[in-house]
């Protein structure tokens, strides 16, 4: 045997026969690490999305009660104007009411997720509209002699709207105190409530 050929059989003895780098094992274990991401990924968006409602949930309660009850209110800008003694002892009822459940919740707003410097903007625009829309409201029924009864209606209007997002906060937290100020708000709110409604009823 001469020297090529005497190489050409070692080199043909050296080489080790390499299988497929992507075994079916291997295949197995890739697409099920991939499924598990995916999963992951999904159920991750939508625990931030249910927390993301939950929040806003809450939000909306914060922002509400201060659009109704704080100074720069448009009920309390128009409440010296309003003539009509028993309507102006239920504003003061309401106002005094959420005035006490504001400050309450300004306690219990960190524990709950509430940022006041940080309210979700949809949540914020939504609140703005609806303050401008009062504000419209109960201006123009002034300059047209039908403040109070303008302000009743929309009083009842703004409970009403107030005591839905209570409602639906109170079936989201697990936060005992936030759930206690709710039972107690809700509670005062539809005796409030009531009264509106019969002074709608009757003027």
């Amino acid at each position: 045997m001469d020297n090529q050929a005497y190489l050409d059989q070692i080199a043909v003895k050296g080489k080790v026969k390499s299988g497929p780098i992507l075994t079916p094992f291997l295949i197995k274990i890739i697409a099920a690490g991939i499924i598990t991401l995916i999963t992951m990924i999904i159920v991750g968006s939508v625990i931030n999305a249910s927390n993301a409602k939950v929040t806003q949930s809450y939000e909306r309660v914060y922002v509400t009660i201060n659009t109704i009850s704080n100074e720069e209110s448009p009920f309390r800008t128009y409440f010296e104007k309003v003539k009509d003694s028993n309507l102006r002892s239920y504003i003061t009822t309401l106002l005094s009411s959420l005035r006490t459940t504001g400050i309450t919740l300004e306690g219990i707003a960190p524990n709950v997720g509430i940022n006041a410097d940080a309210i979700t903007p949809a949540v914020r625009a939504e609140d703005d509209t609806n303050f401008y829309d009062l504000d419209d409201s109960l201006r123009d029924a002034f300059y047209t002699g039908t403040l109070d009864r303008t302000y009743a209606a929309k009083a009842y209007y703004e409970i009403s709207l107030l005591l839905s997002y209570e409602e639906a906060a109170r079936s989201k937290t697990p936060n005992q105190e936030f759930a206690n100020l709710l039972d107690q708000s809700i509670n005062d709110l539809k005796t409030i409530q009531e009264q509106f409604k019969a002074y709608n009823e009757n003027n």
